[in-house]
């Protein structure tokens, strides 16, 4: 190759050098990215570890190192647990950002205690957490998950249902998915995966009577109660009327709430009332607002939204 030649040649030579240097250096971009994706990941694993305690429990750990007592038969809620550390992350998430040291936090409808536990962890001793769960068995793996994280002395689990008046309910659930427990139930015995369903007669308690002290204000309330909000919204509202500053995190499914007796439009003029705004709460965590009377003429759908009288943030 003459000189002549040799020079033509170079620019292409450079021009792939430079190609390849990019390439490394997109590769390196890569790799330090799954690097901090994974490593806090690994490290959770290789820390911790699942143990089976036999009678279908485990106790596992969330990804911030709480321990948790899971139902080994849970396909909804406990598989994700076992498995990952979390439930609802973007959810969670949101909980997180509502929830301050000190606060007071009411947790309706608890299932395996994972917000519970977030409460527990967030607010701190100078808080308190309020976990309620009719369901005997997740009631009890919640208050051994409140003992074994030494949270006992602001954190506690009452085995009941919030409603609006005192009673006795039949709550009918499955082990398998335990996040449908339900006060109205249906005829099926199995669900679709083949398990049998069960029934056990739950107390029902206005919140209003059980933390009557007219002191007492609640700054977070976590809700997932199967339709029966508007009963357990009803029964807490002069709580509500003396917590200025509630936030309040929900399920809002119309088609679920006419099952309790209490339909969406209902609900919606009860929360409206209060002085109350509402937010949907989107896949990632972050909130819209939405105006009531467009939630009011929902039929259909279930939707996580946001109640404050302001926005949080």
């Amino acid at each position: 190759m003459d000189d002549h030649q040799q020079a033509d040649a170079a620019p292409g030579i450079a021009g792939r050098l430079a190609a390849i240097e990019e390439r490394l250096d997109r590769l390196a971009i890569r790799l330090e990215e799954s690097i901090s994706y994974f490593a806090p990941r690994m490290n959770r694993v290789t820390d911790s570890q699942t143990i089976y305690l036999g009678d279908n429990t485990a106790v596992t750990f969330l990804e911030d190192g709480t321990r948790l007592m899971v139902d080994t038969r849970s396909l909804d809620i406990g598989i994700h647990l076992l498995t990952l550390g979390q439930w609802e992350p973007a959810y969670t998430a949101l909980f997180r950002r509502l929830v301050r040291p000190g606060d007071t936090v009411l947790d309706l409808g608890a299932n395996l205690g994972v917000y519970t536990m977030l409460a527990a962890r967030l607010t701190g001793p100078g808080g308190r957490v309020h976990a309620f769960e009719p369901n005997p068995r997740l009631a009890h793996l919640v208050d051994l998950s409140i003992r074994i994280n030494g949270c006992a002395g602001w954190t506690q689990v009452h085995r009941l249902a919030a409603s609006d008046r005192r009673g006795v309910a039949r709550l009918f659930f499955t082990d398998a998915y335990s996040g449908g427990g339900s006060l109205t139930g249906n005829a099926a015995q199995h669900d679709e995966a083949g398990s049998a369903k069960g029934a056990v007669d739950c107390e029902l308690m206005p919140i209003d009577e059980l933390l009557a002290d007219p002191g007492f204000r609640v700054d977070v309330v976590k809700m997932d109660v199967e339709g029966h909000e508007g009963p357990a919204l009803r029964g807490m509202r002069a709580l509500l009327e003396r917590s200025p500053g509630v936030r309040i995190m929900m399920e809002f499914g119309p088609q679920m709430m006419r099952g309790s007796g209490m339909p969406a439009p209902e609900v919606v003029a009860l929360l409206e009332g209060l002085g109350l705004s509402a937010w949907t709460i989107g896949e990632d965590g972050g909130i819209a607002p939405v105006e009531w009377n467009v939630l009011a003429e929902t039929t259909g759908g279930l939707q996580n939204i946001l109640v404050a009288r302001e926005s949080p943030f």
